[in-house]
């Protein structure tokens, strides 16, 4: 664990992105370095968030003792991606090294290496949480996570939070491009991790706002869970699921038929008081199969007897109208954002939009702050207030400061 002191007098807060390409890691760090140097007068900042491409292998080790002139006692925190987001652009295929560098002011950071074998279990006191991370339940922290996902439960990890720091925002990604246990690189500072995840704490006079877009809508009705085991889902409303999908498909136009067959997924609401089942309030799950015998739904989640649900379908238009609903309605009645990560599922992208560069550019649309981030195997961030992984969603974490500067 590392920290780093606030400073003593209130400062601005600062933020830069900057991303640079190339085969060579060495020369896209550089070229990274020399934008934010030169372009956007950042050096020795206190944190510095860089993602690198998984494509360099081994060479990812390097990063370290590239970045560690210009970046002198701050704190390095990273990962590998298969896609880069920084410096005003979306790049998914070739390699490179996108850093998000930060002048905090009046902010605590605190970083931690976490292994599967030493994860709280989700039956351990808060109390583990607060000493592991040597943090008051009081803090009011932000969270970024990010794991390598072939060893660590990522969703376990968020969860155990949650419970430990009532209200506190935890977004983050689990990182991508490497294929196999071992491959992974995390950055816990001048340390480097092959396994696990990387937890950064950040206390004081900064505040993350967590944007979720999942890229779905809704389409039918909702309908109770009456019959489920497991993930396998029997009956809905008392009917069997391939009865309820057949009368829904006659139902679609041809548009929304062509979607049906790839792009159909179901949406889970969550339980609680405040349960709601508006547009972009339930939990996406994939819909994995059919089971041809019983005419049950294998589903990418565990159900309960009388969950609310409703089939929705990932669409492109509707990923965009979402995106930019949620971020417009996250930036009313608040001081504005100063910088912002973004996670994005390495599906959307070209995939989803068929133009690079979609989901950055719909937040510079409403403010033009720094981005950075990459596409990953896996998206975290809260629902209805409970922290969970995702898959093609598109998670924004927007850093600004909690106060004024004069306040």
């Amino acid at each position: 664990m590392k920290k780093s002191a606030p400073a003593p007098e209130p400062v601005q807060m600062k933020w830069a992105s900057a991303i640079g390409l190339g085969r060579d890691l060495e020369s896209a760090a550089n070229e990274a370095l020399e934008r934010l140097t030169v372009e956007s007068r950042m050096t020795r900042p206190d944190l510095a968030i860089a993602f690198v491409s998984a494509a360099y292998g081994a060479a990812m080790e390097r990063l370290p003792r590239i970045l560690d002139p210009w970046l002198g006692k701050g704190i390095l925190f990273g990962c590998n991606a298969g896609g880069l987001i920084g410096g005003g652009s979306e790049e998914e295929e070739e390699p490179g090294v996108a850093i998000m560098a930060g002048r905090l002011g009046d902010v605590t950071l605190t970083a931690l290496h976490l292994e599967q074998a030493t994860l709280p279990p989700l039956t351990a006191s808060r109390e583990i949480w607060w000493r592991l991370l040597d943090l008051a339940p009081e803090s009011a922290a932000s969270f970024l996570l990010l794991t390598d996902p072939a060893t660590i439960d990522a969703e376990a990890c968020a969860r155990g939070i949650d419970r430990a720091f009532p209200g506190a925002t935890v977004v983050g990604g689990l990182a991508s491009g490497a294929s196999e246990a071992g491959d992974a690189r995390l950055f816990a500072d001048r340390e480097i991790h092959r396994s696990g995840g990387l937890l950064l704490a950040l206390t004081g006079n900064v505040v993350i706002d967590p944007v979720i877009a999942q890229g779905c809508r809704a389409i039918g009705e909702p309908l109770f869970v009456t019959a489920c085991d497991g993930n396998l889902l029997h009956e809905l409303d008392g009917r069997r699921p391939r009865e309820l999908l057949a009368a829904l498909f006659a139902s679609l136009d041809e548009h929304d038929r062509e979607l049906f067959g790839h792009s159909l997924c179901i949406g889970l609401a969550l339980p609680g008081p405040g349960q709601t089942i508006g547009t972009g309030e339930f939990l996406i799950r994939n819909v994995l199969g059919l089971d041809p015998d019983t005419g049950a739904l294998w589903i990418g989640a565990r159900l309960a007897r009388n969950t609310v649900v409703q089939f929705h379908l990932r669409d492109g238009d509707a990923a965009s109208r979402e995106l930019t609903a949620r971020l417009g309605a996250a930036l009313e009645g608040r001081l504005p954002p100063v910088a912002a990560l973004l996670f994005a599922c390495a599906g959307r992208g070209r995939n989803l939009f068929g133009i690079s560069g979609h989901d950055s550019a719909a937040l510079r649309r409403i403010v033009d702050i720094p981005v950075a981030g990459m596409f990953c195997a896996g998206e975290i961030a809260p629902i209805q207030g409970a922290t969970f992984l995702h898959g093609f969603s598109s998670v924004f974490g927007l850093i600004r400061p909690r106060m004024a500067r004069n306040a």
